[in-house]
C-alpha cells in the first residue's frame, strides 16, 4: 500500500513538471508519451524527437528500446528500422546473424510469429554453420528459437531445442550462469505446457533460487521465476503458496515497470485468475479488466495475449453470471468447472520476455 501511495504522490509530481527528456520542452510543442518503462519526469517524451532519435542515434539498439530502462517500444517502427538494417547488410555482405534474431524477436514481441519463425531458422542455420553447436551464440540462436516454438504451441519441436541448450550450457556455463538460469526457467515452462508439474517444479524452484541469490529480488528476471513458480503452484491447487509469489511480483513490476509493461499486465492477470479461482470474484474482477484494458493499448486488440486475456474475461464473466442466476446447485458445477480447467487454472504467458494461457512467464530473449 506504501508504494502505491508513493508511486501516487510521484505522478501527481510529474503532472506539474511534465517536459520532453530530449527537448526540455512542454505539451505546446506536441503531444507526450509514455513509451517505455523508465519512471518520474524521464518517461515523458514528444513522439516526433523519440522519433528522430531512433533514425539517428549512433547505438546500435535505438531502434528498438530505451537506452536507459532498456524496455522494449514493441512498434512498427522498430520493425521498420530494423528491417532496413537487415536489408542493408545483406547488400552490403555484411554477416547478419544478430540483426535476424533482434527483428525475429521483436517479431515475436509483437506477435507476428509466422512472420518471426524463418528469420529464427535463418539465424540459426547461419551460426551452426559458421560457429559450431556450443558457441555462445549459437545457443542464444537455438534457445531463441525454441522459445518461439513453444509460443506458437508447437512443444514437441520446441522441446529439443530447449533441452539442447541447457545441456551445453550447464556444461560450458555451470548452473548458475545467467544464460542457463534462462535455459532452465524455459525448460520448465514447456513441461509446465505440456503438463508435466512434478518436472516442472524443480527447475522452476532452482532458476528462482539462484536468481535471488544472484540478482536479488527486484531483478526481472527474478521477478518472472518467482511469476512462474506462484502460477505452477496455483495449477497445483496450492493456492495459499502460490498467491504471496503473484502478489510480490506484482508489487515490485508495478514500482519498477508501470502499471501498461506487459510484464506488469501479466502479473495482473495472473492473480487475477488466482483470486478467481479462489472464489473471491470481487477482488478478481477489477484485475481482469485493468489486465485486458492495458494489453489492448500496449499491444493492441489483435495480439495473442490480448486475445487470452478476451478469453479469460468472457470466462469469468459467464462464471460470475452462473453464480448469479443460478446460486445453488449449477452455480456450484459452474464454479467447479471454471476453476479446474486449464484454462482457467494456467494464467496467460507473455511470451518472450513475459510476458499471457498455456505457459509460465519466462525470459525467452537471449541477448548475444
Amino acid at each position: 500500500m506504501a508504494s502505491r501511495t508513493a508511486q501516487h504522490e510521484e505522478e501527481a509530481a510529474e503532472v506539474e513538471a511534465k517536459t520532453c527528456r530530449l527537448c526540455w520542452g512542454d505539451e505546446d510543442d506536441g503531444s507526450l508519451v509514455q513509451p517505455c518503462a523508465c519512471r518520474g519526469s524521464a518517461k515523458w517524451i514528444h513522439q516526433h524527437c523519440l522519433e528522430k532519435w531512433r533514425r539517428t542515434s549512433p547505438r546500435v539498439d535505438a531502434a528498438y528500446r530505451c537506452g536507459q530502462c532498456m524496455d522494449h517500444y514493441r512498434d512498427a517502427l522498430s520493425i521498420e528500422l530494423l528491417g532496413a538494417r537487415l536489408q542493408a547488410k545483406r547488400t552490403s555482405g555484411q554477416g547478419t546473424s544478430i540483426t535476424l534474431d533482434t527483428l525475429a524477436s521483436e517479431l515475436q514481441d509483437q506477435g507476428k510469429y509466422d512472420e518471426a519463425e524463418p528469420l529464427f531458422r535463418e539465424a540459426l542455420e547461419v551460426d551452426r554453420e559458421t560457429l559450431g553447436n556450443r558457441h555462445p551464440n549459437t545457443l542464444a540462436a537455438i534457445s531463441n528459437l525454441g522459445g518461439l516454438l513453444h509460443a506458437k504451441g508447437d512443444l514437441a519441436d520446441a522441446e529439443p531445442l530447449c533441452r539442447e541448450a541447457l545441456e551445453v550450457r550447464r556444461g560450458t556455463l555451470g548452473d548458475r550462469h545467467s544464460s542457463t538460469l534462462t535455459s532452465i526457467g524455459k525448460l520448465g515452462a514447456l513441461l509446465y505446457a505440456k503438463g508435466d508439474l512434478a518436472a516442472a517444479e524443480p527447475l522452476c524452484r532452482e532458476a528462482l533460487e539462484v536468481r535471488r541469490g544472484t540478482l536479488g529480488d527486484r531483478h526481472p528476471s527474478t521477478l518472472a521465476s518467482i511469476n512462474n513458480l506462484g502460477v505452477l503452484l496455483h495449477d497445483k491447487g496450492d493456492l495459499a503458496a502460490a498467491e504471496p509469489l503473484l502478489r510480490e511480483a506484482l508489487e515490485v513490476e508495478r514500482e519498477t515497470l508501470g502499471d501498461r509493461h506487459p510484464s506488469t499486465l501479466a502479473s495482473i492477470n495472473n492473480l487475477g485468475m488466482l483470486l478467481q479461482a479462489k472464489g473471491d470474484l470481487a477482488a478478481a474482477e477489477p484485475l481482469l479488466c485493468e489486465a485486458l484494458e492495458g494489453l489492448r493499448v500496449s499491444l493492441g486488440d489483435r495480439h495473442p495475449h490480448t486475445l487470452t486475456s478476451i478469453d479469460n474475461m468472457t470466462m469469468f464473466e459467464r462464471r460470475l453470471a452462473a453464480e448469479v442466476e443460478e446460486p445453488q446447485a449449477e452455480a456450484a458445477t459452474a464454479t467447479a468447472t471454471a476453476a479446474d480447467s486449464p484454462a482457467s487454472r494456467r494464467p496467460p504467458q507473455l511470451g518472450p520476455g513475459g510476458f499471457l494461457v498455456g505457459c509460465l512467464r519466462c525470459v525467452y530473449r537471449t541477448t548475444i
